[in-house]
């Protein structure tokens, strides 16, 4: 189990696995925390949300959401590089019996390189048709979301 595992990790952890988790507060409202990793920017995070807030809209019947809170910033991660060390040399032969030996050795030391991944937690409130108006600052249409992204 674990040989399948660590693949299906790697791949996740190089290619920029972006997710996004809905928690819903009551009938109406609902968190939904994005986050992606180092290789994400925070835009690609913020549409994360924006569509997991229309599928969830859509899920539970209603046409219109509004952010209440927004909330983002990065996680830091840090990732230790190992010390290397390369030695690369000449043998020179001169004559019967005399030898020359150069090398050259090139050290690299350790060091942590520190990976920032997005996150975003977004609290949204979901309405129907006829409790809002739709084109209102800060009032977003569940369909024109998912329409606009091939959902």
């Amino acid at each position: 189990m674990k040989k399948f595992l660590f693949p299906i990790f790697l791949l996740c952890s190089l290619s920029g696995c972006l997710s996004a988790h809905t928690e819903m507060l009551d009938e109406r409202t609902a968190i939904i925390s994005g986050k992606g990793s180092s290789f994400d920017d925070l835009a690609s995070v913020t549409h994360k949300v924006f569509m997991q807030a229309a599928i969830t809209g859509q899920q539970r019947g209603f046409q219109y959401f509004q952010i209440l809170d927004d909330k983002h910033g990065y996680r830091p991660t840090y990732v230790q590089n190992a010390a290397t060390s390369s030695t690369t040399g000449t043998v020179t032969k001169t004559g019967r019996h005399s030898t020359s030996y150069n090398e050259t050795t090139t050290s690299t030391p350790a060091s942590v390189t520190r990976l920032d991944k997005p996150m975003k937690e977004t609290v949204v409130r979901f309405y129907k048709t006829g409790e809002v108006t739709p084109g209102q600052p800060g009032i977003w249409s569940v369909q024109s979301i998912l329409s606009a992204n091939g959902s």
